[in-house]
């Protein structure tokens, strides 16, 4: 399906059916002002949504960039030091602040608009959330349970993180190409594509630093200097990967406060007129600039 914007077509079918009602002078002018008023009003909050979306992935991503660049500044230089950050009390609680936001950031993304290629992207993006959430329980549960499957469940998790990295990359991407930002584009495009790489590299390391033949459940192996090398790597292409995607977002977060704020001038504007002329209708039929959300697939 094409770029459409759906703004643009709902004000689009107003005139039209403004313009077939006034030739038979149906419709008052109040009841047109009504029409319009409504899908602006339904834009408006589904752009409010959106952005509170955005908002909670942003506080749950920025503190997780923060405690990720600090572990590979202290990977590169002191292994003692990563030792302290990894089992820290701050790296347990952004680890929680980042599962629960990102779920309740993606709950208020999730059927904000009617594109079937969006809805199907934030529902698997939804359910990967879940499988987090329920990863996170696991953890905290039992003291046996962890100490057994924590190898497991670690390298699930961030095989999962790689997928999100690249739902939220093309989510956000969407959202920034359809208020108007086509760079975007671009750079959600090559956050995939890091995003694809780092998982084939996270992919070789889980079968270097398992031990396969001790059975189930899975336990990691001592490691030799091609499966450190690899780790390096993988934790590298994480860091570049997130910081990429958190930058997507805020980029998103920040459009969306522009456009919100640029609606509001624009209510305020006509509710100080009255009800507009027809030039001030052309006018308004003819700010819808943003673009699609994305081809369906």
């Amino acid at each position: 399906m094409s770029k459409t914007d759906p703004w643009r077509d709902s004000l689009i079918a107003i005139r039209l059916k403004i313009e077939c009602v006034e030739a038979h002078g149906r419709m008052s002018p109040r009841d047109f002002t009504g029409m319009i008023d409504l899908e602006r009003e339904q834009l408006h909050k589904t752009y409010q949504l959106c952005r509170y979306g955005f908002a909670f992935l942003t506080a749950s991503l920025v503190p997780a960039c923060i405690i990720t660049v600090l572990t590979m500044f202290a990977l590169l230089s002191d292994l003692r030091l990563f030792n302290q950050i990894a089992e820290s009390r701050w790296s347990q609680w952004i680890n929680t602040v980042c599962t629960w936001g990102s779920l309740v950031g993606v709950m208020l993304l999730w059927g904000r608009w009617d594109n079937k290629s969006w809805q199907r992207r934030c529902g698997f993006l939804l359910l990967l959330s879940v499988v987090d959430l329920v990863l996170w329980f696991l953890d905290r549960g039992d003291a046996q349970g962890p100490a057994e499957l924590s190898w497991f469940r670690s390298n699930l998790g961030q095989a999962l993180g790689w997928a999100e990295f690249a739902l939220l990359a093309s989510l956000s991407g969407d959202y920034l190409v359809h208020l108007g930002i086509e760079q975007a584009e671009d750079s959600a495009r090559s956050t995939r594509f890091l995003a694809a790489i780092g998982a084939v590299v996270w992919l070789i390391k889980f079968c270097e630093w398992t031990d396969w033949e001790h059975g189930w459940p899975l336990r990691r192996r001592n490691p030799n200097m091609h499966s450190l090398l690899l780790f390096l790597g993988s934790e590298l292409i994480w860091t570049i990967t997130l910081l990429q995607v958190t930058a997507l977002i805020i980029a998103a977060l920040r459009q969306s406060n522009r456009t919100l704020g640029q609606m509001d001038r624009e209510d305020h504007d006509l509710d100080s007129l009255g009800f507009p002329s027809e030039s001030a209708k052309h006018d308004l039929f003819s700010t819808a600039k943003p673009q699609g959300l994305g081809p369906e697939l």
